[in-house]
This record gives C-alpha cells, sequence and structure tokens, in this order.
C-alpha cells in the first residue's frame, strides 16, 4: 500500500513540476502582447460608415481590398483574420463581464476553486450512482438469467402453445404474452440505444424541455450517457458468471446451501436485497459470490471513474454549460490563457488521483482485514 502511496504522489509532484516548467517556458501574456496587431486595424475601427460587427461589411472590406489591391491577398487574410480575433475577444468579454487575462488574481484563482470544487461533487456524486447502479442491474441481470429461458426459447414455447390452442380465451391469452414480450424486447432495445447515446444528443432531443444549464440534467447525462453504465454492468456481470463457475461454489451447492436464483424471499433471492444500498444475502451461496466479486471490481471502478471523469467533461463542453470548468477550461484553450488551462488540467489530474487512492485505500483495508480473518481461523 505505501508503494502504491508513494508512486501516486510521486506522480502528483512530477506533473505539478511539469506543468510549472511549461508555465515558466511560456509566461502569462498582458492584454497589449496579445493584441500587439490591434493598430493594424485600428483606422477601420474608427471609419463611421464601416461596421465591423456586420459581415456584409466585413465582405464588402474584402471585395474594396482585392479590387484596389490585388496584389496583397495574403496581407488583406491577415487583417480580416485580426478583425475576426479583435471582435471575438470583445464578444466574449462582454458576455462574460470580465476581461480575460492570462493573469492569475487572487479573484480568478478562487473562482477557478470554486469551479473545481463544484465539478469535483458532481464527479463523486455521479461515480456513487453509476457504481450503484452497475452493481444492482449486473445482480439482478444475474440472477434473472439463472432461472429464465431465453427469449426466443420462450417465444417459441409460447407460440407452439399459441398453435396447440383450440379455443378463442386460450389463444387469446398466449397472443397477448407474446406481445408484451416483444414488447418488452423492444423497450429493451430503446433503453439500450439510450444508454449508448452521446450525451448531447439525448440533451438535444429534449432541448425543448430541460434547460442546458441545469446542474440536475448535467447529473442525469452523466448517469445514463455515453454508454458508462451498461458497458460497466456487462463487466460486473461478466465477474458475477466467472465467479459463479469456481469450484468453492460447487461444492458448497453439493453440501446443500441454498442456491435457488429466483426471485423470491423464502426460497431464492428477493428484489429488496437487490435493490439496497448495502446489498447482503444472508443464507444463499450467491452473499459468497457477490462480497468477492465487489472486491475483485474495485479496480475496475479506478476504470470506471476515469471514464467518468472524460464523459463529464464532453457533457460541459458539448452543451456549452456556462459557469462549470470544462466550460471555463475550453474558453481557455480558445483564447490560448495556458496559465489557466494548466491550473484547470492540474486540478482535474488530481481529482482522479485522489480518487484511486482512495479506492487503493479501500483495498488494502479489505486485504488486511482478509488477512487478520485467515490468521485467526488458522489459529
Amino acid at each position: 500500500m505505501y508503494k502504491k502511496l508513494n508512486n501516486h504522489l510521486i506522480s502528483i509532484l512530477f506533473v505539478g513540476i511539469l506543468f510549472f516548467i511549461i508555465h515558466i517556458i511560456f509566461p502569462a501574456e498582458t492584454g497589449e502582447e496579445k493584441y500587439s496587431d490591434f493598430s493594424m486595424i485600428q483606422k477601420y475601427t474608427e471609419l463611421e460608415f464601416l461596421n465591423l460587427n456586420s459581415p456584409e461589411d466585413r465582405l464588402l472590406l474584402r471585395e474594396a481590398l482585392e479590387i484596389y489591391d490585388p496584389q496583397n491577398t495574403s496581407s488583406h487574410d491577415s487583417l480580416l483574420a485580426e478583425i475576426e480575433r479583435y471582435l471575438t475577444n470583445r464578444m466574449y468579454a462582454t458576455a462574460d463581464s470580465r476581461e480575460l487575462s492570462q493573469v492569475i488574481d487572487s479573484d480568478k484563482f478562487v473562482t477557478i476553486l470554486s469551479m473545481l470544487i463544484k465539478f469535483a461533487a458532481i464527479y463523486i456524486l455521479v461515480l456513487l450512482v453509476t457504481y450503484y447502479g452497475v452493481e444492482t442491474f449486473a445482480v439482478y441481470r444475474f440472477v434473472r438469467d439463472q432461472y429464465r429461458l431465453s427469449f426466443f426459447k420462450s417465444m417459441s414455447t409460447t407460440a407452439q402453445k399459441l398453435a396447440d390452442a383450440h379455443d378463442l380465451k386460450t389463444k387469446s391469452t398466449y397472443f397477448f404474452k407474446m406481445f408484451g414480450k416483444t414488447g418488452r424486447i423492444i423497450l429493451k432495445a430503446l433503453i439500450t440505444l439510450t444508454l449508448f447515446a452521446p450525451a448531447y444528443v439525448i440533451a438535444y432531443s429534449f432541448k425543448t424541455r430541460f434547460d442546458t444549464d441545469s446542474l440536475i440534467l448535467m447529473i442525469i447525462l452523466g448517469v445514463i450517457s455515453n454508454g458508462l453504465l451498461i458497458t460497466y454492468m456487462q463487466k460486473y456481470y461478466t465477474f458475477l458468471v466467472s465467479e459463479s463457475r469456481k469450484g468453492y461454489v460447487q461444492t458448497a451447492i453439493v453440501k446443500n446451501f441454498d442456491a435457488g436464483f429466483i426471485f423470491d424471499k423464502e426460497s431464492g433471492i428477493s428484489l429488496s436485497s437487490i435493490f439496497r444500498l448495502n446489498k447482503k444475502f444472508p443464507g444463499h451461496i450467491f452473499d459468497q459470490i457477490y462480497e468477492n466479486v465487489r472486491f475483485q471490481y474495485l479496480n475496475t471502478l479506478k476504470e470506471q471513474a476515469s471514464f467518468l471523469i472524460t464523459g463529464l467533461i464532453i457533457i460541459e463542453m458539448a452543451l456549452n454549460i456556462q459557469g462549470h470548468l470544462c466550460y471555463e477550461l475550453m474558453q481557455n484553450i480558445l483564447y490560448k490563457n495556458l496559465s489557466v488551462v494548466l491550473i484547470i488540467l492540474f486540478g482535474i489530474f488530481l481529482i482522479v488521483k485522489m480518487t484511486q487512492i482512495v479506492i487503493d485505500t479501500i483495498v488494502f483495508i479489505h486485504q488486511r482485514r482478509i488477512g487478520n480473518i485467515s490468521s485467526e481461523e488458522s489459529g
């Protein structure tokens, strides 16, 4: 554990030093340095008959330059590019009600820190919700698959019974069973497509009903979009299947441990035990399977956390959620504010590293507890 902790701390120190060196090599620019070519366009901004904010006027300016000075096409392009740059910067400064500067003062640092804390809170909440969802749906699917017939076999059996039925009432019963099963499989397919859909597709599908600045919307999209929930549910389910085939499970079944996989409190596993936060299956062989898999999945949880934090970054950027960390990151990348970009990236890196440290600590405590139990039993 101490070796892993040292490795994490060394990586944090290394990245911190690397970012600091980059900051030193590429120092912050002042507004004058950043727009040193403003004198090139100053005379055009002072013309009363020319409105640079108008695309039509800028097009007329280009045509006039090409007519009166056709030899200097490259200089005309540079002039118009500088006008675009000037207008974009002025528009951003007006919309955000502040000067966009690479120089980081105390107010800007506090603003970035508050955004980072908000992002971390959303990340932790979504991680916990998705972990619960991954675990719960994987357990539900595993228990269900232990006794349920496959869809095609079930449909084939129902279709055969429908063909063999003689009276109208029986035929109607089996017909509606087939109709219901078909409807469920279609609904399942739609849900699967939604879970795999990118966040912006889901968001813009409901853009007339939701505010894209909504914190709740971002949390919902973080949970259900980008394939995170269904991808890691499948991985957890694979762990369960693999664990259920190990020798100790077969031995326990031979020794008459409860091994009935049906949704029944008396003779199987109840739905309430699957959906509760602290899952326990006392007296059932699945309790040991679940405990072992939950421990095995912890290392995969670090992968899930990295996947999630990438998804949240994409959501904030794709939906232009203003006032959030990754929107700020996108804007500062656009305006080449390297100092702000480095601080935000280092903050996100710290969140990822802290997640890994917490998970490694939990694994260490669990391993030590198992070691103590084994020592007591052997003693």
